[in-house]
């Protein structure tokens, strides 16, 4: 059995395991499709919509190449049916889950790689420590924020992955007030009781990192806390790590999640940050591409004219 979405083989993420998901965690808005032989159900997907309206397949699998096809051409019909514009996905990097992507118009255009810190390395900071000296560069995130984080992120994405992604100004304001930040492959599958954005003042009025993190509702391993951390290039990612970390574990001692792991993303073009990652504890379990289609592509590219004269 494979799957689009997370890696399978580590305890921590068995919860995204087909037909695993435990019912407390599937939404209202969560959509489920079944492929069946017979009498045998031997495929699943399921589909979790956003406030945008876009959707993300978090599951897609089933005993073949066939009946996952199948599946994937009935969401994109059922998305169409609702007018839904985009239809995302994280798969693993594989040539014919690729390739099934793109046969249903799927364009692939980002990497992440996932690292765990494992559950029970968090122990919040004491009064001297040094990540609480680390936390005292943290400034919580302000609505007026919104255009500076806007910026360093143009200024850290490239424009290609900027322009697949689409992100407005309403939806900076959202990352601004914590509540919201950029997709990524572990989006759709947290269950985060609270979260929180923090920003680091640099010169000239801009901001030099942005930091986004996630803590869990559910206690175990099967419900990792989230970090997201973008900066600028030249900035040490090092004590923003820690800084983060610390945030997380006060947090979760509150959540009494304590014992959780963490979850965190790093894209391709983000270098050097996944060794900072490693040198803090964490452990690179998966490489996975972000893929996405959008209707309007279809709608709006120019179609062949018949040669006159």
């Amino acid at each position: 059995m494979r799957s689009l979405g997370l890696p399978l083989g580590p305890a921590a993420l068995s919860l995204y395991q087909l037909f695993r998901m435990p019912l407390s965690l599937i939404r209202s808005s969560d959509s489920i499709w079944i492929h069946q032989r017979g009498a045998f159900a031997d495929g699943l997907a399921r589909v979790e919509r956003d406030e945008r309206g876009d959707w993300t397949i978090v599951e897609l699998d089933a005993v073949d190449d066939a009946a996952r096809a199948r599946l994937l051409a009935s969401v994109a019909r059922e998305a169409g049916r609702h007018g839904v514009v985009r239809l995302h996905v994280a798969c693993a990097e594989d040539a014919e889950t690729l390739l099934l992507l793109s046969s249903a118009g799927f364009q692939p255009y980002a990497r992440e790689t996932l690292y765990l810190l494992k559950g029970g390395s968090l122990s919040a900071p004491g009064p001297a420590s040094s990540a609480s000296a680390a936390q005292a560069l943290l400034r919580p995130g302000q609505p007026s924020d919104a255009l500076r984080i806007a910026q360093l992120m143009s200024a850290t994405t490239p424009p290609a992955v900027s322009r697949m992604e689409l992100i407005d100004a309403r939806e900076w304001e959202r990352a601004a007030a914590g509540t919201w930040a950029p997709r990524a492959s572990i989006t759709p599958l947290l269950r985060l009781a609270e979260q929180s954005t923090f920003v680091v003042d640099g010169a000239a009025d801009e901001i030099s990192a942005w930091l986004h993190l996630g803590v869990a509702r559910e206690i175990g391993e099967a419900h990792p806390h989230a970090l997201r951390i973008s900066l600028l290039p030249g900035v040490d990612a090092a004590p923003l790590i820690e800084a983060g970390l610390a945030e997380i574990a006060e947090r979760a001692t509150r959540a009494g999640t304590a014992e959780n792991g963490v979850l965190a993303v790093v894209r391709s073009y983000e270098g050097g940050f996944g060794t900072a990652l490693t040198a803090q504890g964490f452990t690179p379990i998966g490489d996975l591409r972000l893929a996405v289609r959008d209707t309007r592509a279809r709608v709006t590219a120019p179609g062949m004219l018949p040669a006159i004269g």
